[in-house]
């Protein structure tokens, strides 16, 4: 890099990179490289787009912004007066979080969970988490790291406890770059009005302390807190996080999407016949073809496109049913969504979901059952291992930091179940399932 280079973001304006700057020019090579231009082709939020059609980001302007993101936190844990910002070793630990928070999502495959899914059940089980060490591990991205003789800090972000330090808090914790990131990204590009986080209040009500590991511990380390003006902020960002998974990353629409996919994909990729009428030539063929361990070259040859590809191949082709479901695909004539009724307090009525899900499979109708996990806020007890893991914000009351959950009946409330959705073929399907519910 012989010039300053500007990347243009809707989320942070202008990112700068300096050509004076030895971590500018580490953070800039590696923004060249292959595996990081591959997230380019690799959306962000998946099948979003059919339900919010703004929603087709990249992970590569998510990883920018994760490294802009740091950069504001790390300015944070500088302008404390404990840190020594002009030392060595801080030095070396804020270009490794940088090029850490740059890396966060390097290993994702193309549609990354149902990629995974299906790739578990072809035999290769290695994770994106796994995906992404080899990648840092592999020559073009380990010389850059090498070169910048911060190779082995880099790395050490993805083996090591997340939130285990002041640094790795930046990269994986509860309020973290990659949650900031993609909160704030993820609501501009849906479009929706609600969920927002005030990021300027929020960040500047952030300090860095040092608090002890564990109740009377002499032993402190540096984490990531907030002075008692930012808990509105904080509760605005953890309100954002509950509401962002069940409207847009686990919409009901875009879940039925996923499981058609992943319908498709499974079947034509696990039937021996289906399969060998799949070019040898195609990507995920080459690549399923080296199970159980492809060479990681194969990997980063996958993207979105890939696998787009290979539907639209099986929707122009002989697939079996597998060819009408494809055409479905196209037209936007999905899953059928039964979601089961309670009162949100109610906890899931198990026996009845248990003899549901026998009377379905008895009835040989075909379902998809999709228990959303809860996506939120983890609260941890004063005496756990895991406390500095908490939220911490000051009590003016009590004159020390404390779980926001013990400060705020907002993050309280927050919602600690999620609902149970089946997904069904056709409407006739759903409805006959939705019989057999009531019946019960």
């Amino acid at each position: 890099m012989d010039r300053d280079q500007r990347v243009r973001d809707p989320v942070h304006n202008l990112i700068k990179f300096s050509h004076r700057s030895k971590e500018d020019q580490t953070l800039w090579a590696l923004l060249q490289s292959f595996p990081i231009q591959r997230l380019r082709r690799i959306k962000q939020l998946g099948f979003s787009d059919f339900v919010y059609p703004g929603a087709s980001h990249s992970r590569l302007a998510h990883s920018i912004g994760v490294m802009q993101m740091a950069r504001r936190m790390l300015s944070v844990l500088e302008r404390n007066n404990q840190i020594d910002a002009s030392s060595a070793k801080h030095s070396k630990l804020r270009s490794a979080t940088l090029c850490a928070a740059l890396l966060h999502d390097v290993g994702h495959g193309p549609y990354s969970h149902v990629f995974e899914e299906v790739s578990e059940d072809l035999g290769i089980h290695i994770s994106h988490e796994d995906y992404t060490l080899k990648i840092i591990e592999s020559a073009e991205v380990a010389d850059i790291l090498k070169k910048a003789k911060i190779y082995e800090e880099t790395k050490s972000f993805f083996s090591s406890e997340a939130g285990s330090t002041g640094y790795s808090s930046i990269v994986s914790s509860q309020l973290d770059a990659d949650r900031l990131d993609f909160l704030t990204r993820d609501r501009y590009f849906t479009g929706i009005q609600s969920s927002s986080v005030d990021l300027e209040w929020l960040l500047d009500s952030l300090k860095i302390e040092k608090m002890p590991i564990d109740v009377g511990s002499t032993i402190k380390q540096f984490t990531f807190v907030a002075a008692a003006k930012g808990l509105t902020a904080l509760e605005e960002y953890l309100l954002s996080y509950s509401d962002m998974y069940m409207n847009v990353y686990f919409h009901k629409t875009t879940r039925a999407v996923q499981f058609m996919v992943l319908d498709i994909l499974k079947g034509v990729l696990t039937d021996g016949a289906l399969y060998k009428k799949i070019s040898k030539d195609h990507a995920l063929r080459k690549y399923f073809d080296a199970k159980p361990e492809p060479a990681l070259e194969l990997y980063l040859n996958l993207e979105d496109g890939t696998v787009d590809s290979l539907i639209k191949i099986v929707e122009g082709g002989d697939f079996s049913d597998f060819t009408k479901l494809a055409q479905r695909l196209r037209h936007r004539d999905l899953y059928k969504c039964f979601e089961i009724p309670k009162r949100p307090a109610d906890p899931q009525p198990r026996q009845r979901l248990s003899d549901f899900t026998e009377k379905l499979q008895k009835s040989k109708i075909f379902f998809h059952m999709d228990p959303i996990r809860v996506k939120g806020y983890k609260q941890f007890d004063t005496l756990s291992e895991g406390f500095l893991k908490n939220i911490l914000v000051y009590s003016e009351y009590d004159k020390e930091y404390k779980p926001i959950a013990e400060l705020s009946p907002v993050v309280k409330s927050l919602p600690s179940q999620a609902p149970i959705r089946f997904y069904f073929k056709t409407a006739k399907a759903r409805q006959r399932a939705k019989e057999i519910w009531e019946s019960l």
